[in-house]
């Protein structure tokens, strides 16, 4: 269990009651990383949600030659495992802790009896997990049209 007040600086969090923040802290559990540690690889298999309370860590897909290439990273505030944590399908990055970081996280099978006895968390919390996966897709569309932008101008000088 995490205390909720803690809770409350979390952006995450910030749209739930007292009751709601009561309920979803009961199935958390804080787990702390250290820097340069791996949290969970590509292709592991998991179900959690982390959401980090201090500290920053990596997304990284692993290249056909094994080499590790960052995709993004991630700080306090933000989540990550939100994929396998909503569609039970394996981890599709390899997550590494770039400092000493503090994490609550939320197992799949603690959260789905909540969805019955408390609907309204299971929407605000899905609905900032979307939110989260909106602002991934937009970053990476912006990247994608950089690239082509710049593949385009190189073909044409």
């Amino acid at each position: 269990m995490v205390d909720p007040k803690t809770l409350r600086t979390i952006p995450f969090f910030m749209d739930l009651t007292d009751d709601e923040m009561q309920a979803i802290s009961k199935i958390m559990n804080k787990k702390d990383f250290g820097a340069g540690e791996t949290i969970f690889t590509e292709a592991e298999a998991g179900e959690s949600l982390y959401i980090i309370r201090r500290g920053e860590v990596k997304a990284c897909k692993q290249a056909p030659d094994g080499e590790l290439f960052t995709l993004t990273t991630m700080k306090e505030g933000e989540i990550f495992g939100e994929m396998s944590f909503l569609d039970g399908r394996r981890r599709s990055a390899t997550i590494m802790a770039l400092t000493d970081i503090e994490t609550y996280v939320i197992e799949k099978s603690d959260f789905e009896p909540l969805v019955d006895k408390y609907p309204r968390i299971t929407y605000k919390l899905l609905k900032n997990i979307v939110f989260t996966i909106h602002s991934i897709v937009r970053g990476m569309n912006t990247r994608y049209m950089e690239m082509i932008n710049y593949m385009w101008g190189r073909r044409r000088g």
